[in-house]
Formats: C-alpha cells, structure tokens, sequence
C-alpha cells in the first residue's frame, strides 16, 4: 500500500512512471534494518542507530521484505512483522514475548553478553520502543 502512495504521490509530483518507482524502491532501501545475528543487535539503516535484539540458532539470513500482520495470539501486542514463511513456521520481528517468565526474556534483551540474548525459536524479538520505529521500515537483512 505504501509503495503506492509513494507512486501516486511522485506521479502528481510530474514524475514518469518509471522515474516514479526508482523513487519508490530508492526510498523502501533507505528504510532498511540490519540484524547482525554474531552480536545480536539490529540497527536502522537511515540513521545508524543499533539495539540489542533476541534471536534464536534458526533465524534465518537474507534480504527480506518486512510485513505488518495482526495477530490474536497472546503475547504479541495485537501485530507482528513477518518476514519469511517456511512451511507452517511464520518468521517474524515481535515485541519481546514475556509469557514464559522462566526465559527472562527481558533481562535478557538487556545483558551486554551476546549468548544471553540468543533464546527465540528464530523470530527477532526487539523492545516496545524499537518495534514502534519498525513500523516504518521495509526491508530486513539479516546477517
């Protein structure tokens, strides 16, 4: 859907279609996160600013387009951003799930020591105040 607006916005603007959709994909690659999976820590592309993150021994590595989904399971806050499908597994970014408090998943997110925060059974699960920012992002690489 934003990719439209963008579209309908730079058609307005005079733009071609074609110079419309390089604009398009320039800005959707501007809005890009980077997860390092060796130190756990995902950082926003535009700005440079790094988090610590959970993730787990399967998180899997690539380019992926980001998407919004609701979701009614506990423990998600209403939504979370998939990212890759591999058969009946949904891989997604999420708020740090706390219905098992014996993981101590959110001290956890917060220890300096990177084999602390790798628990997830392969989702990335990030902080209230960094899954709001995710919201206006579109493209995750993970690495």
């Amino acid at each position: 859907m934003f990719k439209r607006i963008i579209l309908g916005v730079s058609l307005l603007a005079g733009l071609n279609s074609f110079a419309a959709a390089d604009a398009a994909k320039e800005y959707m690659q501007r809005k890009k996160v980077i997860v390092n999976t060796a130190k756990a820590e995902l950082c926003f592309a535009d700005d440079a600013q790094c988090y610590p993150v959970l993730i787990g021994k399967t998180t899997p590595k690539g380019t992926f387009d980001m998407q919004l989904m609701k979701t009614s399971k506990p423990g998600y806050g209403g939504e979370i951003i998939g990212f890759k499908q591999e058969k009946d597994f949904l891989f997604a970014l999420h708020r740090v799930w706390t219905l098992k408090p014996s993981e101590r998943r959110m001290q956890r997110i917060a220890s300096n020591v990177v084999s602390d925060r790798v628990i997830t059974n392969g989702c990335i699960n990030v902080t209230d105040k960094v899954y709001d920012k995710l919201r206006q992002y579109f493209v995750l690489e993970v690495i």
